[in-house]
């Protein structure tokens, strides 16, 4: 249960789709900021997780910067190939737990795009994928919840 109403069960269609909303207000924010968002989506899997994809470097260097969220270590981000993968060793993980504010994220991508933020090789653990009932979907409900018009 949540403010928002009961939590779905864990592998229903609702539950793998909880962290739609998060990604999709990340994205908002990063626009808003001027970030240019090539993509953005929802990975229902083990762990559950988020991919959004920027452009960087600038038109005299072109690149893509894959930034990824999941349920257990939050934000991690690096540079893509030509066929679209981070290779592990250039993968970074970010500031700000497992759940950051979505102008929050907005604002440590920037200062990544800007240099000024490089993040850690070393991977946090908050939790485990498995932790059903530690509250967190009720925290993913209410971005869910926000993104309703109103």
């Amino acid at each position: 249960m949540s403010d928002f109403g009961p939590c779905p069960a864990p592998y229903s269609a609702p539950w793998v789709d909880l962290p739609r909303p998060y990604v999709e207000l990340v994205a908002q924010c990063l626009i808003v900021r001027g970030v240019d968002v090539l993509d953005h989506w929802n990975d229902p899997l083990d762990p559950r997780d988020v991919s959004v994809i920027v452009r960087s470097g600038g038109p005299a260097a072109p690149g893509r910067l894959r930034f990824v969220w999941d349920e257990e270590s939050g934000w991690r981000f690096g540079p893509m190939d030509a066929e679209g993968w981070v290779a592990l060793e250039r993968t970074r993980y970010l500031p700000g737990g497992l759940l950051p504010d979505p102008d929050q994220v907005a604002a440590v991508v920037g200062r990544v795009l800007a240099g000024t933020e490089t993040g850690s090789p070393h991977r946090p653990h908050y939790r485990s994928f498995r932790d059903y009932g530690d509250g967190f979907d009720a925290r993913l409900a209410a971005y869910a919840r926000a993104a309703l018009p109103r």
